[in-house]
């Protein structure tokens, strides 16, 4: 029995009326209620975890031990330790965490029926993408361990018209792409988030809104991104 999920209505106040998209985002602690993302509707879907700290400190080790970590790689779920073990090292403190992204691996590969994906994993102190933007690609899953959590706009939120190089350089907090800083989402550590992009059939122009997370504190982070592979294999999209 789902413990909680909800569908994140539109607003539908005339302040928001241009910004409604007839798309939803919905959250859920219930793995079984993931595949909601093939809903038409649905363009955001967050899976809430409350993942032991344990996991939060083996993400603080890594990113001292490997403060510029760069993983990328075209893989099925089932390569996934080995390939962490050889890029990160063979230490058992650090297996928990392999294992994690092994998992958030197999759920991805079995909701959308591929046997390879592409698997990122980064340690970096900055900002990659600072930007709300929408990626040119399917659907895309964002889990964070150490660190700020991605942002991202609910879709009566957005004014899409704003979005892109029509904004010339000015700052997301100026352009209009919102109307408010209370209109900034932000996914809790742990959280997993499913992204679809403006290449999902049927979403284009629709895709999920987010960026880099904007912190005043000390910014450091060790984030997980799976793709489907012919993303990378086609060279086609670099959106991060």
């Amino acid at each position: 029995m789902e413990k909680r999920s909800m569908i994140i209505p539109l607003e539908k106040t005339n302040k928001r009326k241009l910004y409604q998209t007839n798309r939803e985002s919905y959250s859920t602690n219930n793995i079984s209620k993931i595949s909601k993302i093939y809903d038409e509707k649905i363009n955001v879907l967050i899976l809430k975890r409350e993942l032991n700290n344990k996991f939060f400190d083996i993400a603080k080790k890594i990113f001292i031990k490997k403060p510029n970590l760069k993983f990328s790689k075209v893989l099925s779920p089932y390569e996934v330790e080995e390939s962490l073990i050889n890029a990160i090292g063979f230490e058992k403190k650090l297996f928990p965490i392999f294992e994690d992204i092994f998992f958030l691996s197999s759920i991805f590969s079995d909701l959308f029926d591929v046997k390879k994906i592409w698997l990122r994993i980064n340690t970096i102190n900055h900002p990659m993408c600072p930007r709300f933007h929408v990626d040119n690609v399917k659907c895309r899953l964002v889990s964070t361990y150490f660190g700020p959590g991605m942002q991202w706009l609910p879709n009566n939120s957005v004014n899409r018209s704003k979005l892109g190089l029509i904004n010339h350089g000015i700052d997301d907090e100026k352009s209009g792409v919102f109307e408010s800083k209370n209109d900034i989402k932000q996914l809790d550590l742990g959280d997993v988030a499913f992204l679809k992009g403006d290449a999902w059939s049927g979403n284009a122009g629709l895709g999920a809104v987010h960026r880099s997370p904007h912190s005043q504190k000390n910014y450091k982070r060790m984030y997980v991104r799976i793709d489907f592979s012919d993303i990378k294999l086609n060279r086609r999209y670099f959106n991060d």
